[in-house]
């Protein structure tokens, strides 16, 4: 197995008209390749607790989860991941999620997420463009230790 350290968390709401797309704040987190000869990954998220309710729905529906997670840096693309909640483990200041999933064939590359996102928030004409190129820069700013 390989652990890399998990920089982004993105799940796509696609219940939802139109379809939602909520970053969700890390604290910290791994991803871990199963090396199993599949697609298969864990990913360990330390979250705020104001988003533990999100996972909890998930695992009592024992519904999977589109997400979207980056590896290592910012600056790399995001891939698409279904997974499933496992563990939610309630900490003194955060919430530990654990996921296991399958990687899936990536549909949507970082500018087509973060293009879709702003046109259902309704931005348009010069507004849309100038925030498109502010998410894409803010995507490759260094992490901050």
């Amino acid at each position: 197995m390989k652990t890399f350290r998990l920089v982004s968390l993105m799940v796509l709401h696609q219940n939802e008209q139109p379809n939602r797309i909520e970053e969700i704040p890390l604290i910290d987190g791994l991803i871990i390749n199963k090396e199993d000869g599949e697609t298969s990954w864990f990913v360990e998220a330390f979250i705020e607790k104001s988003y533990k309710e999100l996972f909890e729905k998930a695992k009592q529906d024992n519904a999977k989860m589109n997400l979207q997670v980056t590896i290592s840096k910012k600056s790399n693309d995001p891939a698409s991941l279904m997974g499933e909640v496992k563990i939610i483990k309630e900490m003194e200041n955060s919430v530990s999620v654990l996921l296991d999933g399958n990687l899936l064939p990536s549909r949507l590359n970082k500018a087509e997420i973060v293009l879709t996102d702003l046109i259902h928030q309704g931005i348009q004409g010069e507004a849309l463009l100038a925030e498109f190129k502010n998410r894409l820069q803010e995507k490759k700013k260094p992490i901050q230790s």
